[in-house]
């Protein structure tokens, strides 16, 4: 294809540019310490199950959340998937624990719809900490890593009881809309808390 001197140049204007942030990295991370001793997802978690579990919907937990005081109305807003869905739930992070233990951060543009993802996704690209906890399940079952692709790691047998185990878990809510506080949160927050499962490797 021949080159576009007038579409280059108004790509690269583009891509030159200093992106404009709404604060400084300093002014981002000063106060983390602070938000997280106030989040403190291992007072403030609630039984997984409780909302989650079998015959409830995203409408149903949503409704119950809200009741209950785990979520604020003024948390939940409407917005676009990629797909264009029009979906109304809340930006943040999550925290699942176990025995008072964390074990897993996570963010989420709709963090309600990513829990039901966690505990009934039906596939490996949906419930993405189900598989990981079921590569370390297949492991300890076989003596040896899988090293297949992800997609034919069998869903059910190595998959699928890990979903039923993280129902069985706590999870504790944070809202953050901005997007740079909530990445560099979530990484804060893992480290500090020292989740094994948080690993932010290169694929």
């Amino acid at each position: 294809m021949k080159s576009d001197i007038k579409t280059e140049k108004k790509i690269l204007e583009i891509i030159i540019q200093k992106r404009q942030f709404s604060q400084t990295f300093d002014q981002l991370v000063k106060g983390f310490d602070k938000k997280l001793s106030q989040f403190n997802p291992v007072v403030n978690c609630f039984d997984i199950e409780t909302y989650f579990g079998a015959g409830i919907g995203k409408a149903g937990a949503t409704k119950k959340l809200l009741t209950d005081k785990k979520i604020k109305p003024e948390w939940l807003r409407d917005y676009h998937t990629k797909k264009e869905n029009k979906k109304n739930d809340f930006k943040g992070l999550y925290v699942f624990v176990h025995n008072d233990i964390p074990i897993y951060v996570g963010i989420s543009k709709g963090v309600i719809g990513r829990i039901f993802q966690h505990t009934k996704g039906h596939n490996h690209n949906t419930s993405t900490l189900a598989y990981n906890i079921g590569l370390i399940r297949y492991e300890i079952a076989n003596g040896k890593k899988y090293l297949g692709d992800r997609k034919d790691l069998n869903f059910i047998t190595e998959v699928a009881p890990v979903k039923e185990f993280l129902m069985k878990q706590k999870i504790a809510f944070l809202p953050i809309d901005d997007n740079e506080e909530l990445y560099l949160f979530e990484i804060y927050t893992a480290i500090k808390l020292q989740t094994w499962l948080n690993k932010f490797e290169t694929h």
